[in-house]
């Protein structure tokens, strides 16, 4: 393949990464066991921004939905 390769795909990104066809930006979160293990490193660390974790934004004169509650409840459990 020849020429630029920009992915729509967060998965897509990181496994072209991990095969060495270029950079990925991507959370800490989503490639924490690549960095552990040497498959990926950090570049341009002093450029990176920090970010405190996730966001979640919804009207808050509405009614949550169920799934939304489960997505919450699920990110919190994951993060910890």
């Amino acid at each position: 393949m020849t020429g630029p390769l920009t992915p729509d795909n967060h998965a897509l990104m990181i496994e072209a990464a991990l095969q060495g066809v270029g950079l990925a930006w991507s959370r800490e979160f989503a490639v924490a066991q690549h960095l552990a293990a040497g498959r990926l490193i950090r570049v341009l660390e002093d450029w990176t921004p920090a970010c405190p974790g996730l966001c979640v934004f919804y009207p808050a004169n509405r009614h949550v939905p169920a799934s939304l509650r489960a997505f919450v409840e699920l990110i919190r459990e994951w993060t910890g």
